[in-house]
């Protein structure tokens, strides 16, 4: 067995990530490594600081799910693969598979790989996707049994099954997530108008202990940027008064154009698409409104998808696995069309 330290040019880095950090920082959901590589066996050395939360690991293998695992606080040593035969290599992702939470001291940290195999590069994926959203997006309720609904861990979330890894998988994409469960565009479910996806977006991870500094310019630019937020929002505004109702509707279109101009400023090239729906479309109109300003401001690589409300439910009262695979499905054909790939 020998050990990689990380970061390792032949372990791809997969998610926001400062190139220049002398560790394998996981800051977001769906952060990780991809590597190319035939072994008997894997071991991942990693490091965890939450006190409360159990943050959960995923492992891939050729685009396939595998396993997850939750990390013990401290740094610990844990089997990924074992039983395999040396003689066939897979493309192995390993990645973060829960969002940040308030009880972490800093990322969950991949110090080393130790296997009996001899890592390679993994092969170049043609696309690069960045997500942007909510619970949905990191996948709060693609884990765990139907009516869970009152307790909130890491357990019933799971980045796996949510739709920014499936559409990642199927277009052959490498992909980056910057999404929290229960923000906005504007504001958080529960009304909170400083818990909003544009405050934080130009930084690395903004809600986690040192990732408050400016996000790095990306290696790769992302080709298309998918935005789903608006669930939250919809939610606040059920908890304000009648006469608050105009201001906060135009403020969240005001937020919505903010973050597609963001977005812009970071990828001068990039498709916007936002894909709102699966939880209702209370605020579709308000979000096409956005979309439609930002293009009559002269962006004509912004786009709006309605997506189908989800069929059936998960855990937390959450779109199902199904769910997120009629979302992915439909995400994938737009952006063929948009990037034309058909």
């Amino acid at each position: 067995m020998q050990r990689f330290q990380l970061p390792d040019p032949r372990f791809f880095p997969i998610g926001r990530h400062d190139p220049a950090e002398t560790q394998q920082n996981l800051w977001w959901s769906g952060s990780g490594v991809r590597v190319k590589i035939a072994c008997k066996r894997l071991d991942v050395e990693a490091t965890s600081t939450a006190t409360d939360h159990a943050q959960w690991l995923g492992v891939l293998a050729d685009g396939a799910p595998i396993m997850r695992l939750p990390l013990t606080r401290g740094t610990h040593t844990y089997t990924l693969l074992a039983g395999l035969d040396e003689r066939f290599p897979h493309e192995i992702t390993i990645l973060r598979d829960t969002q940040p939470s308030y009880d972490e001291a800093g990322a969950v940290v991949l110090n080393a790989v130790i296997t009996d195999g001899t890592p390679e590069a993994p092969e170049t994926r043609p696309l690069m996707l960045e997500f942007i959203g909510d619970s949905l997006t990191v996948g709060e309720g693609t884990m765990g049994p139907y009516g869970e609904g009152q307790e909130w861990r890491m357990l019933f979330v799971s980045h796996i099954p949510a739709f920014p890894t499936l559409v990642a998988e199927e277009m052959k994409a490498d992909k980056r997530v910057v999404a929290l469960g229960g923000w906005g565009a504007a504001r958080s479910w529960d009304n909170q108008p400083d818990s909003h996806i544009g405050r934080i977006y130009g930084q690395l991870c903004g809600v986690t202990p040192g990732g408050e500094v400016p996000a790095p310019k990306e290696e790769r630019p992302a080709d298309a940027v998918i935005i789903n937020l608006g669930t939250n929002d919809s939610s606040a505004l059920t908890k304000m008064a009648e006469n608050e109702l105009p201001l906060a509707r135009a403020e969240l279109r005001t937020r919505a154009v903010q973050l597609m101009e963001a977005v812009r400023a970071r990828y001068p090239k990039a498709v916007i698409l936002w894909a709102y729906g699966l939880c209702g479309h209370t605020v579709e109109d308000i979000l096409k409104d956005a979309v439609e300003d930002v293009r009559a401001d002269g962006d004509d690589k912004a786009y709006y998808l309605s997506l189908s409300d989800a069929k059936s439910l998960g855990s937390r009262m959450h779109p199902s696995r199904d769910a997120h695979r009629q979302a992915a499905k439909e995400i994938i054909g737009e952006l063929k069309k948009l990037l034309n790939l058909e």
